[in-house]
């Protein structure tokens, strides 16, 4: 039991030492990850579509 609660301990002192980003930052680095992952779905789509279109050619 003493062991978790060492642990708990170094937990919350860690937590107090994290530098959280900014709420402009955060806003900033979701909609870069949407943005990217927006792009990648539409290329991979294309590129499915495409790879679909030439194989039925054949």
């Amino acid at each position: 039991m003493n062991k978790i609660k060492t642990f708990l301990g170094e937990v919350k002192h860690e937590l107090k030492e994290t530098t959280w980003p900014k709420k402009d930052v955060m806003k900033k680095n979701t909609v870069t990850v949407f943005g990217v992952m927006a792009f990648f779905g539409v290329f991979f789509y294309a590129a499915d579509s495409l790879l679909v279109f030439l194989l039925n050619l054949v």
